[in-house]
């Protein structure tokens, strides 16, 4: 089965995500001109990229946006990225309470890891942050979001190309892990996850090959039971395309939606061009898929 463009894509990432470049309306002139009839813009812990997104849907009516975002929960059994689909234009109050949250935890999460390492030894500063966050970053997502973590390439080329404060990542990683300075949790899975659903959208598990240890239906019913997602993504840039059917069959063995992305970053060829594996709507989900979905929840209509 070979790689092929598809007619959506529900995982894509912007600038207003800490560790994308991509502007808001790339997606919306690519899906255009290629085709694409439908995507969701799936931003890292947030939605700041709505009222950008809004109006590119204006300009490019004949692609159908999904209001969406990528949230990342801590649980018992791990940490998980879960993409959630059909999120509403105006978010609810309990929803605001859980972008606030994870607006704190970036924050906080930068500022954690500065202080390991200064701790352990390796003076690293929020300063240093906001100067490196501005070398990919446009100012006006550092307005909305303050100094937060940053991109794990551009931070680790600081650390050991710039400052020479470790030999290697691997050098850097071991202080990282086996310090006993305590690091901020994501926000939990049931404080994220019913919000979600009471508002409205649905809730997948994102490219779930790790997160099911590939094929082990004890693990897959284990994490469906806890998280009590509503799909899986079954085609990602990371499924082998082997697994993507024996996923789909799980999800029509138990009622669940399938859907699919590219987890694409970066929509150019410059100095900071994140993730150059994933290319815009190359998946082989399927069209069906988003019938599905769209059987549960409404793109949005300017």
């Amino acid at each position: 089965m070979s790689e092929q463009l598809a007619s959506f894509d529900f995982h894509l990432h912007t600038c207003w995500s800490y560790d994308a470049t991509a502007p808001v309306e790339n997606y919306f002139e690519m899906a255009e001109k290629l085709g694409v009839s439908h995507i969701a813009i799936t931003e890292h812990h947030q939605m700041d990229s709505l009222p950008e997104a809004i109006e590119a849907a204006k300009k490019h009516p004949s692609v159908n946006y999904i209001p969406a975002a990528e949230l990342t929960v801590h649980s018992p059994k791990g940490t998980f990225d879960m993409v959630c689909l059909g999120l509403p234009l105006v978010p609810t109050p309990e929803l605001q309470q859980v972008f606030a949250a994870y607006h704190n935890w970036q924050r906080e999460y930068g500022d954690a890891l500065c202080a390991l390492l200064s701790v352990e030894g390796y003076p690293y500063c929020r300063k240093e942050r906001e100067i490196l966050l501005k070398r990919y970053r446009p100012q006006k997502t550092i307005d909305v979001q303050g100094i937060t973590h940053v991109q794990n390439t551009v931070q680790n080329d600081y650390l050991i190309k710039e400052k020479k404060l470790f030999a290697d990542v691997d050098a850097k990683n071991n202080v990282v892990w086996n310090s006993s300075f305590s690091m901020p949790h994501y926000p939990e899975y049931d404080f994220v996850l019913p919000a979600v659903k009471r508002a409205g959208g649905l809730v997948f598990i994102a490219h779930p090959k790790g997160y099911f240890r590939g094929q082990d239906l004890y693990r897959m019913d284990e994490l469906r039971e806890m998280l009590d997602f509503d799909g899986i993504e079954c085609a990602h840039t990371s499924i082998p395309h082997d697994l993507t059917p024996f996923y789909r069959q799980y999800c029509l063995d138990h009622g669940l939606l399938s859907t699919a992305g590219s987890d694409t970053h970066s929509t150019n060829d410059g100095p900071y061009h994140f993730g150059k594996e994933c290319q815009f709507a190359t998946h082989i989900g399927e069209k069906r898929y988003v019938e599905e979905i769209l059987e549960r929840i409404s793109v949005f209509r300017p």
